[in-house]
């Protein structure tokens, strides 16, 4: 009798400590990003996390932070570098105090279309850029899309450049934009995403910028009236890693994290193709007057040389020339 209580002892013991073993090779992973729950970028995340699992046979746990929950965007970059948060995705301009040459991805009506932009980042010219990051402590697994950014306003609807003049509107940190705008005649206003609705609520700006889908998650048709799909400027979304805590991982895991993250790169691509005319008429359906029809040109004259030529001067003409000549 004792021997066999022993023995059920011995076997339980045994099979808790392989229980733990195998808790302890489980490798948490916190993905954080600033958009809201119902934006594709979150979408895609959460099925990231779900492919990280599956394919890692349960040794990397991914759990997804979205709205800013873990900081806002600098703040989140800055511990993803320390290591004390292991992922996280935000648009590219955050980054460009990085890698300076990522600022060419932000020039307003660089890209003709979105293949001419997704050409850009998939091939040899994304490639160098992701490998720059690497020298500030980030390793970064894919490109994914803020996506083509339009302009909404509480008071006046845009079709002409002096429509936009003198509005206050919000705008990302990123020089480039900021530069653009007051080409434009605006007053822009850098602030963070998580900021954003307040200070639309309260009068602190008139106007914000953003790819559709998060002006529809975020609830700006709350305190915005109108929308012209003006489509001025394509954000790249990089998805980055603490490159120690990467490197760290066998290849096999690696692995795991770049063909996920190439899988949602293209989850997010589709979504926002498919999605676009129901967030539209969403929109509408809230009380947005929306400009579907806009003509880049005017605008465009008023901003492209300068943009071109302040990149030229701090990055040279070559990564500017080989876009252009992306067909």
């Amino acid at each position: 009798m004792k021997h066999r209580s022993f023995l059920k002892f011995a076997l339980s013991t045994a099979l808790l400590a392989a229980g733990l073993s195998a808790n302890a090779q489980v490798t948490k992973i916190r993905f954080a990003h600033a958009g809201p729950e119902a934006t594709s970028q979150h979408q895609a995340a959460l099925e990231f996390a779900k492919l990280v699992k599956e394919r890692s046979g349960g040794k990397l746990e991914v759990q997804v932070f979205p709205g800013s929950q873990l900081g806002n965007d600098s703040t989140v970059i800055g511990a993803v570098r320390g290591g004390t948060i292991e992922m996280m995705m935000a648009g590219s301009g955050n980054f460009a105090g990085l890698v300076p040459r990522l600022d060419v991805l932000d020039i307003p009506f660089l890209f003709r279309d979105q293949a001419h932009a997704y050409k850009t980042v998939d091939g040899d010219i994304g490639q160098s850029l992701m490998k720059g990051l690497e020298t500030g402590g980030l390793k970064q697994l894919a490109f994914w899309e803020v996506g083509f950014r339009s302009i909404t306003t509480k008071n006046r609807a845009v079709r002409t450049p002096a429509d936009v003049k003198g509005l206050k509107i919000r705008t990302t940190p990123n020089p480039t934009h900021v530069q653009a705008w007051k080409l434009l005649g605006t007053n822009p206003v850098p602030m963070p995403l998580g900021e954003l609705y307040q200070a639309l609520e309260a009068g602190a700006v008139d106007a914000q910028e953003h790819p559709i889908d998060i002006t529809y998650a975020s609830k700006f048709y709350e305190v915005q009236k109108h929308l012209t799909m003006t489509r001025h400027a394509f954000t790249a979304m990089p998805v980055v890693f603490n490159k120690q805590k990467f490197d760290a991982l066998s290849p096999e895991l690696q692995k795991v994290l770049l063909s996920a993250a190439a899988d949602g790169k293209l989850l997010q691509r589709n979504l926002n193709q498919k999605n676009e005319a129901h967030v539209i008429a969403e929109l509408k359906k809230n009380g947005m007057q929306v400009i579907e029809t806009f003509d880049p040109a005017p605008f465009k004259t008023l901003v492209n040389d300068d943009l071109r030529k302040s990149f030229i001067a701090k990055n040279g003409p070559e990564l500017l020339t080989a876009v252009d000549a992306i067909k």
